[in-house]
């Protein structure tokens, strides 16, 4: 009976092994070894921002190009000639149009006949060459002299003033010439010491055919023209 006894425990102990090594496999998995969490096992990704390419501009790319402006006035000559120097004109000064410079005539044409009635020789410097300067100021030094001798005053008044035309152009060197031909309207009295009317009629006009020559170096940085002629 005892040994019996001994068999039974033995088997009833077993069981109870098997039983606990269930358990613990349940709860604890069935994993051996140097086991490592899953996500180890995956490759690792590097994810590099891709770049824009890089594009090297040079110092000229930088700059501003200059926008092509419509040029009426030289659209419509019919001069070929002619065309073709304010052309070379342009090939050396590419902000250069002859519209705008007819625009620019005009109102040194309307700047200069103000300066001269006036006896403005500072604004005269600026708009006339220097051999041309010095005979408008001994101009208006003897009209000066004779009105202050004689007692009486010339006034000279611009009604209007047209610049017509490109009658010439020439390009020597980087030296440019243009002829305007003018075509203005005027009026001139003579008053004397009392402010009264001797000569002349203020509602009589004139008109008045002009030919000027401006003169500039188009390769330099001062975009004025200097009359030089008239």
């Amino acid at each position: 009976m005892s040994d019996g006894n001994s068999y039974a425990d033995i088997i009833i102990l077993a069981l109870i092994a098997g039983f606990i090594l269930l358990r613990l496999r349940s709860i604890l998995g069935n994993k051996i070894g140097n086991d490592h969490p899953s996500y180890f096992n995956k490759p690792i990704v590097t994810t590099i921002e891709k770049q824009e390419p890089i594009v090297k501009l040079d110092e000229k790319s930088l700059k501003p190009k200059l926008r092509e402006e419509p040029d009426p006035y030289l659209m419509g000559l019919t001069d070929s000639a002619l065309a073709a120097t304010i052309n070379t004109i342009k090939a050396k000064d590419p902000s250069y149009t002859a519209t705008h410079f007819m625009q620019g005539a005009k109102g040194a044409f309307e700047m200069v006949f103000d300066a001269f009635a006036k006896g403005d020789t500072a604004t005269l410097k600026m708009l006339l060459s220097d051999a041309l300067f010095q005979t408008f100021s001994k101009e208006i030094a003897a009209r000066e002299t004779n009105e202050q001798s004689e007692g009486k005053k010339t006034e000279s008044t611009l009604v209007s003033v047209q610049a017509k035309d490109i009658t010439q152009a020439t390009l020597t060197g980087n030296v440019a010439r243009l002829t305007v031909h003018f075509a203005s309207e005027q009026v001139t009295v003579v008053r004397g010491e009392k402010g009264e009317i001797i000569e002349g009629n203020p509602s009589e006009i004139h008109h008045v055919e002009d030919q000027w020559i401006f003169e500039r170096d188009v390769t330099s940085k001062n975009p004025n023209w200097k009359v030089i002629e008239t």
